[in-house]
């Protein structure tokens, strides 16, 4: 059975256009979210990441989907890398009519 990833990408990317982002997932899970230093080694197995530089200790997975998110998440949604956004859509229509 096909996966369709593919197909989720499009009907995303109609859904919210200019807001789509795809990354590369290319060393992410050997290196740390901590310190950033990228080491196979520190993938002690499927499921633990412990730094060989700085000892830090996560899950692998956790560990991976933070080193995916650091330069992406916030400024897919419009942040500036230092104030977070609300993960939420623009409620344009609501702020110039006055209604809530």
């Amino acid at each position: 059975m096909r996966s369709g990833w593919g197909r989720l990408v499009r009907r995303v990317e109609d859904k919210a256009p200019g807001r789509v982002e795809k990354i590369s997932p290319a060393f992410t899970s050997q290196r740390c979210s901590a310190c950033g230093h990228t080491d196979r080694e520190s993938r002690e197995s499927q499921a633990v990441f412990r730094c060989t530089a700085c000892t830090f200790t996560l899950n692998a997975d956790v560990n991976a989907a933070r080193n995916i998110a650091a330069g992406h998440a916030v400024t897919a949604r419009g942040g500036d890398g230092i104030i977070r956004p609300v993960n939420r859509e623009p409620q344009l229509l609501a702020s110039l009519t006055g209604c809530r």
